[in-house]
C-alpha cells in the first residue's frame, strides 16, 4: 500500500513539473539579469517591469558556438558573443515601456568573433516591445549587429533600436565596404536576419553607425511590416574640410570613381536601410521570399535593395525618402506597388545589371528637390519589366533628371573597377514596358533595345500587349490577362516569328496550327472582331548570327512564309479576318541584307538584327494595317484596340512601335 502512495505521489511530482514546463503563468522581473536568464528558457511567457535599465557588463552575457551547416562553405564552428540571448523555445517576452541602455565600452568585448547585443537563437518565439540603445561612439572590435535572429519562425514586434559606434564613420562607403576597403572596417549593423518565417512588425530602427538597417542573409520567408528605418546624411564639403580623421589620412581617395572624394554632394552615413544578401546563416542557403508592407527607409544609402534576393519579392506600400544610392531595386521577378519615394539624393529606382528579369513596378514619384544634382532619376536594366512611374500627388517635379536606359551607378562603379571590360558588360535593357507619367525625359542608350515608353496617361484606343520573345505557348499563357480582361472591341494579332526563328522557343507546325486555333477561338468568342496577320519576313544571313544554322530544317523564310498559309487558312476556317503584312514588305522586295531601311542592320541601326523593324519601318506596319482596317469598316469612333504578339508588335522605345503609330493616325 505504501508503495502505491508512494509511486502515485511520484506521478503526481513528474506531471506537475512537466505542466509548468510547457504551459508557464506568467512571470514578472526587474532586472537585466533576470531578462538573460529567462531568454534561454523554453515555453515561459515574461513580462518586464517598465523602467530604463543599463547593461554595462559582458558577464550577464557569454560567447555561443555553432556549428556551419553541411551546405555551408565554411566548416567547423561559429562563435558569436552575446549580452542577451534568447536561446529558448516557443517562448513570450513582453517588454513594452522597458529601455535597455547598452554601454559602447562592451562593443571592445568579442574581438575574434562576431558580437550580437541581442540574439535569437532559439525558435517560435514572440518577443515585443525590445527597446535598445547604444551609449557612446565606441568603436567595436570586430563586426557587430544590435540583434540578430537566427532562429526559425519568430516573431520580433514594436522593437525599437538604435545604434551608434563604428568605423569609418562620417564617410558613408567612399572609403570602402570590402576587402579593399581605404580603411579598417568595423562595421556595426542593426537587425540581421537569417532564420526562416521571420516577421518583423512595428520594429523602427534608428542608426548613427556605419553599416545596415535590416539585412537578410539566408533568410526565408521573411514579412517585414510598419517597420522604419533611418539613417544620417553628410555633405562631402564638409568631409573635404577635415584637417585629420581617416578620410584626410587616406588622401581623399575613394573607392568609388572617380577615385576620390568629390565636392557638392551628400551621402548617407550608412549603409543600406532594407537589405538582401544573396546567401547566409549557418546553412548557406539562398536568401528567398521577401514581403514588405507599409515600411519606411529615410536617410540610407539605399532604401529598399533586393537586387540579390530569389524571389518571391514584393514590396507594397512602402515609402524611400532621401536616399543616396537608389530608393529601389529589385532582383527578377519581383513586385513593387502601391510605393512611393522621393529621389531626393539619387534614383527613385535601380535594376542594377541586364541580368534581372520580368519585374512589375508601380511607383510614385514624390516631387521634393534638393541643391544636389540627382543625374538619373532612375536607372533601368534587364528585360521584361513592366513599369509604371507617376507623379504623388499630381505634383510634378520642378527639377528635371532623366530616365536612364542601359546605365546604372553600378555599371558606373564596375568599368571604373575593370577598365578592360566591354561595353555592355554590365548594363543593357530589353523588351521593357515604361509608362513614364512624371513628365521627365527618357534617355535609351545604344543597349536599349526594343523597349517602349508611354509618356502620357490618357487613355489610348491602341493598347500595346507584345511581349518580345514570345511564341504561341506564351500566348496562350497570358491572353485571358493581356486581351480579355480589358473588353477590346478590335484584337489585331500576330505571331508565329519566334514560334519559327527563335531557336529557344521553336515548335512545329502541328503545334503552332494547334495553339494558333485555340486562341483565335477564345478571342472570338469574347471579342466582336479579331484581325490576324502573317509574320513579316526576315534576312537570314543576320538571323544566322544569333540563332544556329544547323537547327533550322528549312530556310526561315521559307518556315514563315509556311506560317502565313496557316494563319490565313485558320482564318477562313473561323470566319476571322486575315491581313497579309508579310505580303507588304515582298512588294519591296525586303528584306535587302544591310541595304533596306526597314528592318534593322548594320546599316540602318549598327545591329545585326535581321528580323525587327526600324522606327521607319515599324510606321510602314502602321499605315498599312490602318488602310486595311478603313478598307474594311472595322474602324469605329472610342472604340478599343489591342495589338497582341511578340517583340514586333511590342516595338521599340518612345512610341517607335506599330501600336503607338497605330494610334495617331487613328486619332489625327
Amino acid at each position: 500500500m505504501k508503495k502505491s502512495i508512494s509511486l502515485l505521489v511520484l506521478m503526481i511530482s513528474v506531471f506537475s513539473a512537466q505542466a509548468e514546463e510547457i504551459v508557464s503563468d506568467t512571470i514578472f522581473i526587474n532586472s537585466v539579469e533576470k531578462l538573460a536568464k529567462y531568454a534561454g528558457k523554453d515555453n515561459v511567457l515574461v513580462k518586464m517591469k517598465p523602467g530604463e535599465y543599463t547593461i554595462n557588463s559582458i558577464k550577464i552575457g557569454k560567447l555561443s558556438v555553432f556549428k556551419y551547416g553541411e551546405n555551408n562553405k565554411r566548416k567547423g564552428d561559429f562563435s558569436i558573443g552575446s549580452l542577451i540571448h534568447f536561446s529558448g523555445n516557443n517562448s513570450q517576452y513582453f517588454l513594452t515601456g522597458v529601455s535597455l541602455n547598452i554601454d559602447g565600452e562592451l562593443h571592445r568585448n568579442y574581438a575574434k568573433s562576431e558580437f550580437s547585443e541581442f540574439l535569437v537563437s532559439g525558435n517560435n518565439n514572440y518577443i515585443e516591445g525590445l527597446k535598445g540603445k547604444d551609449v557612446g561612439h565606441v568603436v567595436p572590435a570586430n563586426r557587430v549587429q544590435m540583434l540578430r535572429v537566427m532562429g526559425d519562425d519568430n516573431t520580433i514586434k514594436n522593437a525599437d533600436l538604435y545604434v551608434q559606434g563604428s568605423s569609418p564613420y562620417g564617410y558613408g562607403h567612399l572609403l570602402g565596404k570590402g576587402k579593399k576597403a581605404l580603411a579598417p572596417l568595423h562595421k556595426h549593423s542593426v537587425l540581421l536576419v537569417e532564420g526562416t518565417n521571420t516577421k518583423l512588425l512595428g520594429c523602427k530602427v534608428v542608426t548613427h553607425a556605419y553599416g545596415h538597417g535590416i539585412f537578410m542573409q539566408g533568410a526565408v520567408n521573411t514579412l517585414l511590416q510598419d517597420c522604419y528605418v533611418e539613417g544620417k546624411m553628410r555633405a562631402t564639403n564638409d568631409m573635404l574640410a577635415e584637417t585629420s580623421g581617416l578620410a584626410f589620412n587616406a588622401g581623399f581617395k575613394s573607392d568609388y570613381p572617380p577615385g576620390k572624394i568629390l565636392p557638392n554632394e551628400i551621402k548617407s552615413l550608412s549603409e543600406d536601410g532594407i537589405r538582401a544578401y544573396p546567401a547566409g546563416g549557418l546553412n548557406g542557403r539562398k536568401t528567398k521570399g521577401i514581403t514588405v508592407i507599409n515600411c519606411t527607409v529615410k536617410n540610407m544609402r539605399s532604401g529598399f535593395d533586393f537586387s540579390a534576393s530569389l524571389p518571391p519579392v514584393k514590396i507594397t506600400g512602402s515609402t524611400a525618402i532621401g536616399c543616396q544610392e537608389k530608393g529601389f531595386s529589385l532582383n527578377s521577378g519581383g513586385v513593387i506597388e502601391s510605393s512611393k519615394g522621393d529621389a531626393l539624393y539619387g534614383p527613385l529606382i535601380t535594376f542594377i545589371d541586364k541580368k534581372i528579369k520580368n519585374c512589375k513596378v508601380d511607383l510614385q514619384l514624390i516631387n521634393t528637390v534638393s541643391e544636389y544634382k540627382v543625374s538619373r532619376l532612375a536607372e533601368i536594366n534587364g528585360s521584361g519589366h513592366y513599369i509604371i512611374i507617376r507623379n504623388y500627388q499630381n505634383k510634378k517635379r520642378s527639377v528635371v533628371s532623366p530616365i536612364v536606359f542601359g546605365e546604372s551607378f553600378w555599371g558606373d562603379v564596375h568599368r571604373y573597377r575593370s577598365p578592360e571590360k566591354s561595353h555592355g558588360t554590365y548594363g543593357g535593357a530589353e523588351n521593357i514596358q515604361l509608362f513614364n507619367y512624371t513628365e521627365m525625359p527618357v534617355e535609351l542608350n545604344d543597349l536599349s533595345i526594343n523597349c517602349t515608353i508611354t509618356n502620357s496617361e490618357k487613355n489610348n484606343k491602341v493598347i500595346n500587349a507584345g511581349i518580345g520573345g514570345n511564341n504561341t505557348n506564351d500566348l496562350l499563357k497570358r491572353v485571358d490577362k493581356d486581351v480579355l480582361e480589358h473588353n477590346p472591341d478590335l484584337v489585331i494579332m500576330m505571331v508565329g516569328t519566334n514560334d519559327m526563328l527563335n531557336t529557344r522557343k521553336l515548335i512545329d507546325y502541328k503545334t503552332y496550327t494547334s495553339n494558333l486555333e485555340t486562341l483565335i477561338k477564345k478571342i472570338k468568342s469574347n471579342v466582336s472582331k479579331l484581325v490576324v496577320m502573317s509574320p513579316i519576313p526576315a534576312d537570314s544571313l543576320y538571323l544566322y548570327t544569333r540563332h544556329k544554322k544547323i537547327l533550322f530544317s528549312e530556310s526561315p523564310n521559307k518556315k514563315i512564309d509556311a506560317v502565313g498559309s496557316i494563319v490565313k487558312t485558320l482564318a477562313a476556317e473561323n470566319n476571322v479576318r486575315f491581313y497579309d503584312l508579310n505580303a507588304e514588305f515582298k512588294a519591296l522586295n525586303l528584306p535587302v541584307h544591310n541595304k533596306d531601311l526597314l528592318i534593322r542592320n548594320e546599316m540602318n541601326s549598327g545591329k545585326k538584327d535581321g528580323v525587327h523593324p526600324t522606327a521607319l519601318g515599324y510606321r510602314f506596319m502602321a499605315e498599312h494595317v490602318y488602310r486595311f482596317l478603313m478598307e474594311n469598316a472595322l474602324l469605329n469612333p472610342n472604340q478599343k484596340i489591342i495589338c497582341f504578339g511578340d517583340s514586333i508588335t511590342r516595338g521599340g522605345g518612345q512610341g517607335a512601335n506599330y501600336p503607338a503609330y497605330l494610334n495617331t493616325l487613328i486619332e489625327r
